[in-house]
């Protein structure tokens, strides 16, 4: 018989390996295929990045991702929490915690922390419902 505590390990390992699968397509796309961007997110999105509210449908994430310089990502943690179902109702959410490097070009590396709060769209594939973006100074 399943306990609570099995239960909430296992949410903690679904979490877990599902925030690992999805932070190396997103930086991987971030990072290579830019133009893929805007299908990483839900339709009702919400990137907070550094503090600029960027909010709307996949041509406004593809236009914002597309003016940033190329970048090169490397991760230093991760952290990944199941989150409560009362969140966003009737779908799997993951809050996804990074912290990293990343090197624009043009420019010298920079520290930086993301959030993200994943959703399970239709059960399956992964999508960002909220990202706060953040340099570390």
């Amino acid at each position: 018989m399943a306990t609570k505590v099995d239960g909430l390990r296992n949410a903690a390992e679904q979490a877990t390996q599902a925030g690992e699968e999805f932070s190396n397509v997103y930086y991987e796309t971030f990072d290579k295929r830019r133009h893929l961007m805007s299908k990483l997110y839900s339709s009702d999105t919400t990137i907070v990045w550094n503090g600029n509210v960027v909010k709307g449908g996949s041509e406004v994430v593809t236009e914002f991702f597309n003016g940033l310089p190329a970048t090169e990502h490397t991760l230093h943690s991760l952290d990944c929490q199941p989150v409560s179902d009362h969140a966003i109702p009737g779908q799997t959410t993951v809050l996804v915690i990074v912290e990293g490097l990343v090197k624009f070009d043009g420019h010298k590396a920079e520290l930086f922390s993301q959030n993200f709060l994943l959703t399970a769209e239709g059960g399956k594939v992964w999508k960002v419902a909220s990202d706060c973006f953040r340099f570390i100074t």
